[in-house]
């Protein structure tokens, strides 16, 4: 009789038995209600300082996400809010294009950074943030949420296991449709818009992720009228394992992810960045030749469980989170599940996909 598949558990600790840490946040938009609400329910962090250009909105912020460690002080001034007493972390949120400024300002200060992804514009901003890391002792975190997580710490186990066999494709979509506005961040040059930065880093993240960093890198696509990329098809060579990723602002994509290999392959629910759901195949496995299946889900598959969300989301953040504060307080520089290596070869691929469509961003070089 074929012994059943049984899919390996997940070495991703508990977030809620992570450090915690005094944390400040810079830009306190959208983004970062999700990341002060998920740190506050899930984690033993707590916010303690906001800046934002705008006073009031910093005061709101603060006044929003007051938790047992009180109310955060509200600043408008990032030098009066780098000097905040007791500042351990601080999260970055600002739109793209404001990342690599706001960063290294926080390092310069000598304070572990956390930063939104895409970590910032192109791979020589987040290589000069990396190295003023080390320079100033402080820790440097892409916070590329989706690789911190359970699901994908078990997919990359499968892989290596050999389960599914050799890995001979990658392939993941992250389409949506937003109107175009040429006043929205997202079609706007001088923020970083375009689909590539903000919905096509996950799928490629995720290729990264199965299946390493591209040799080859080859793109198509169209670009809107304030010349930002609309929609990018990419195709991509790392060994003998080719990818193809989708990408774009006109149009709603499935949002999955697959990897298949000669074995079997790995099915990634809708949205297979946030916390999901997959199936691992193996063909003709069975005692009859049938395909055998097994399933991971969050509620079945973790040895603890994350705090009920009140809206019916997610607080996926908490893995970046825990993360950042276990790897701060042990004095280390960088994660060893998302680090420099990753954020770097995401961005290299972003950078090439860019040049190949013709998309280039104010204040970058020739």
């Amino acid at each position: 009789m074929t012994a059943p598949l049984t899919l390996p558990a997940t070495t991703v600790p508990d977030p809620a038995e992570a450090p915690g840490l005094r944390w400040g946040v810079i830009a306190p938009g959208g983004i970062a209600r999700n990341f002060i609400g998920t740190m506050h329910a899930a984690t033993a962090s707590r916010l303690v300082a906001v800046c934002s250009r705008s006073l009031e909105r910093a005061q709101v912020f603060a006044g929003d996400f007051e938790s047992d460690a009180g109310c955060a002080h509200a600043y408008a001034n990032i030098d009066e809010f780098l000097a905040h007493e007791g500042l351990e972390a601080v999260y970055v949120a600002s739109p793209h294009a404001q990342h690599f400024a706001l960063a290294k300002k926080v390092l310069e200060a000598g304070i572990p950074v956390v930063i939104e992804k895409p970590m910032t514009l192109n791979a020589d901003q987040a290589r000069e943030l990396f190295a003023l890391g080390r320079e100033k002792g402080a820790y440097v975190q892409e916070a590329m949420w989706s690789c911190f997580m359970p699901h994908y710490d078990v997919i990359r186990q499968v892989i290596e296991s050999g389960v599914i066999g050799e890995v001979t494709a990658v392939i993941a979509d992250h389409c949506q449709y937003f109107p175009f506005d040429p006043e929205h961040r997202l079609y706007a040059p001088e923020l970083g818009g375009g689909a590539l930065l903000d919905l096509g880093v996950y799928p490629l993240a995720f290729a990264h992720w199965a299946a390493g960093s591209p040799k080859q890198v080859h793109a198509t696509g169209t670009l809107t009228a304030t010349g930002v990329d609309e929609m990018v098809s990419i195709s991509g060579l790392s060994g003998r394992t080719v990818y193809a990723v989708q990408t774009g602002l006109g149009a709603r994509s499935s949002v999955e992810a697959h990897v298949l290999g000669t074995r079997g392959k790995i099915d990634v629910d809708s949205w297979f960045f946030v916390p999901n759901s997959f199936t691992v195949t193996q063909f003709e496995a069975g005692d009859n030749g049938e395909d055998v299946t097994e399933r991971f889900t969050y509620e079945d598959s973790l040895p603890y469980a994350l705090p009920e969300h009140p809206d019916g989301g997610n607080y996926g953040m908490a893995f970046e989170i825990a993360e950042a504060a276990r790897n701060i307080r042990a004095g280390k520089l960088e994660s060893q599940r998302w680090g420099e290596r990753d954020t770097l070869a995401v961005l290299e691929v972003m950078d090439r996909v860019r040049e190949i469509v013709g998309v280039r961003y104010p204040g970058e070089e020739n």
